[in-house]
């Protein structure tokens, strides 16, 4: 995983934004549970039967998408996991409605833009985040 993506959970555990955006991670898991949380199989299998809705390949398989959070609105969240640095890897959200966004740029990086309201998601709500936005911890 990205370098200031675990940095950030290491700091903050799990949470959310203003209950908007969550963000998870195991904190405790050894390899094999965590490759049951990183699995990405049923969306996999999805995109066998329906490739035209699913233009990224899923977890396990190389390049695939690696879930990192997801919004009250049904969005997912995921690191493209192309490059071999996870440092480079690229953000992309999906919307409920089979929309697609990408973007390069950094864990902490991407939420900044979204802050400031540039290069994010044309779907994400338009109201979030608020100006008093702040991040909650489940932990």
């Amino acid at each position: 995983m990205p370098s200031d993506y675990k940095a950030f959970l290491d700091l903050y555990g799990p949470g959310s934004i203003d209950g908007y955006l969550s963000l998870s991670r195991s904190l405790e898991a050894d390899a094999t549970e965590l490759e049951r949380l990183c699995s990405m199989e049923d969306w996999r299998r999805a995109r066998l039967s329906a490739p035209d809705l699913y233009p990224y390949p899923f977890h396990p398989d190389p390049g695939g998408l690696i879930s990192w959070g997801s919004n009250e609105h049904g969005s997912e969240y995921y690191f493209l996991a192309i490059e071999p640095d996870p440092d480079e890897w690229r953000i992309v959200v999906s919307s409920e409605c089979n929309s697609w966004f990408e973007t390069a740029g950094a864990f902490c990086d991407f939420h900044v833009r979204c802050f400031d309201r540039i290069d994010r998601p044309p779907f994400m709500a338009r109201a979030w985040p608020t100006p008093d936005a702040r991040y909650h911890s489940h932990a």
